[in-house]
């Protein structure tokens, strides 16, 4: 028989996840890309969105809550973005190796 463990994630891997959400990753992308299932990145948004409204209402305090929430979201695109030059840069020089094996002249 087999025996199903629960894993158990850090908090700041859980905001990291999150912030990709948040910043326009799809549900489908992140789960592949860190092997969890989605349902489980929709509750962990879904808890991280309970968690900052009940903050926020609580210190009275949403533009700050909004900037830190945008800030969030800035970040995790920054990284994105950052993963996407990367990606752009090792595309460019494989095809530049096989373009310089292949002249015109």
């Amino acid at each position: 028989m087999f025996v199903k463990t629960r894993r158990s994630y850090d908090p700041e891997f859980k905001q990291e996840v999150i912030r990709m959400l948040v910043s326009g990753r799809s549900a489908r992308e992140t789960s592949e890309a860190f092997g969890i299932a989605e349902n489980v990145l929709y509750r962990w948004r879904r808890m991280a969105t309970k968690k900052t409204k009940s903050n926020s209402g609580e210190s009275g305090n949403d533009k700050a809550a909004k900037l830190a929430a945008e800030v969030a979201k800035l970040r995790a695109e920054n990284e994105r973005l950052k993963t996407d030059r990367e990606i752009l840069k090792k595309a460019l020089g494989l095809l530049s190796q096989s373009n310089s094996g292949t002249s015109m002249s």
